[in-house]
């Protein structure tokens, strides 16, 4: 709800170069909507002592005291500014406001994880961080720097996130580990049984990795099915010395590498990724069935074919 001096509950503005003054991507804005709304009700269930990354749908006391309307969207030269309120029903007393106190822990929090310390703020897990990392993509669409502003009536909370921040986030989730491998791919198979949680990563070039994963990290294995990804972890070997599985420590999606994406022939392009059928390559090739087999002869003397029948003979036996 807004407060006396007509604010909103809580704004929120983007800068950078492809944003204009009071316009933005849809897409980036929905994305930054999600992921920071996903942000709120993980610090919602790390305040109630629950893993931010556990399964299944969210307790209804906590979505309903962090659900907000977009009511605005304004010109903040040159930024796009959005604003939200809360319902007159979500607001209680601020010593009992799930919301308010989840929301204003994540927006004074986003100053404490960007600093040296590695002591994770209040209503702070890896969860949270892992969401805080996702908001950064949009770092690589044109945007520059996200404010936020809580205004509270007594006391509003400022706070922003920036590319320094992003990568700062970055290094806390990615801790130095002996014998650490990275590697992307696109992930399109997940097994989520608690007897065994792994994943099968297929890269653009070589066999398909299996990785092992935990539990605080299946909801992010699960956002992130059938797309892109780069993941980290510790390689497990066979006596032999072969890979067995990856030890999953983090994942996070990406976008698509462009030159593993579109190989461009002819005139003509495929998803490399696409599983097309061999009619379907053969019309994109403009290739037509041969109607006259002789033209698969091609042109030869009666030399060529000399010894032909012997060496025929020798490969049978």
């Amino acid at each position: 709800m807004s407060d006396k001096k007509g604010k909103s509950y809580l704004t929120i503005r983007f800068e950078g170069p492809e944003v204009r003054p009071g316009r933005m991507r849809l897409d980036d804005f929905i994305q930054a909507a999600r992921e920071f709304s996903a942000c709120a009700k993980r610090v919602a269930l790390a305040l109630q002592n629950t893993p931010s990354t556990t399964e299944g749908r969210r307790p209804k006391d906590v979505t309903d005291s962090l659900s907000l309307d977009l009511v605005a969207f304004t010109e903040g030269s040159p930024a796009a500014v959005a604003h939200m309120e809360r319902s007159q029903d979500q607001i209680q007393i601020d010593d009992m406001d799930v919301g308010e106190r989840a929301y204003r822990l994540l927006l004074e929090g986003f100053d404490a994880v960007g600093a040296d310390s590695d002591t994770l703020p209040e209503g702070f897990d890896l969860g949270v961080l892992l969401k805080i990392r996702d908001m950064g993509r949009l770092f690589n669409k044109g945007v520059t720097r996200i404010d936020f502003q809580l205004n509270h009536s007594r006391n509003p909370v400022k706070a922003t996130f920036d590319p320094s921040r992003h990568n700062r986030v970055r290094q806390r989730i990615e801790r130095p580990e002996a014998q650490k491998i990275t590697l992307q791919g696109r992930l399109l198979m997940a097994d989520f049984k608690e007897t065994g949680r792994q994943i099968r990563i297929h890269p653009s070039i070589g066999q398909p990795v299996i990785c092992q994963f935990a539990e605080d990290i299946s909801a992010e294995v699960e956002e992130c099915i059938r797309g892109f990804v780069r993941v980290t972890g510790k390689m497990v070997y066979h006596e032999s010395g072969a890979p067995k599985w990856l030890e999953l420590t983090d994942i996070e999606r990406v976008e698509a590498p462009s030159d593993a994406m579109a190989v461009q022939e002819a005139g003509w392009t495929y998803d490399f990724w696409e599983s097309l059928t061999a009619q379907e390559y053969a019309r994109r090739q403009g290739v037509t069935p041969v109607a006259d087999t002789a033209i698969l002869y091609g042109e030869f003397a009666p030399e060529d074919w000399e010894g032909f029948d012997e060496a025929l003979e020798s490969w049978r036996t």
